[in-house]
């Protein structure tokens, strides 16, 4: 439980404060539609969370992959993957990240 609560306390104050606050993450479709004006803004809130996701041993992040290009590759997945995906309409859109994080880099437990 910890390991997920860290990363959602990290992303839950980067989404309340700083350079993306403009940027509506009321919901994954709000959040989509205020990328195109401020891709900056998107960018810094999903880097923010694979920061989060790294630094806390969230996820399985492989650790050779930088926190920006796992952020373009987290972007990527919810534009096109879960993006009019009636599954996460109405999730929060930190848990809609948080899935995306799993399903991008999934841990292969033995």
């Amino acid at each position: 439980m910890r390991a997920f609560i860290l990363p959602a306390l990290a992303l839950a104050a980067a989404i309340a404060a700083g350079p993306a606050s403009a940027t509506d993450t009321s919901s994954l479709s709000a959040f989509l539609s205020s990328c195109s004006p401020d891709m900056k803004g998107c960018k810094s809130i999903v880097f923010d969370l694979i920061t989060a996701a790294k630094t806390n041993h969230y996820g399985c992040i492989p650790h050779d992959l930088s926190a920006d290009r796992a952020a373009d590759m987290e972007l990527d997945w919810l534009k096109n993957t879960a993006g009019g995906n009636p599954k996460y309409e109405k999730m929060n859109l930190q848990d809609v990240m948080w899935d995306g994080v799993d399903e991008l880099w999934p841990c292969h437990r033995k």
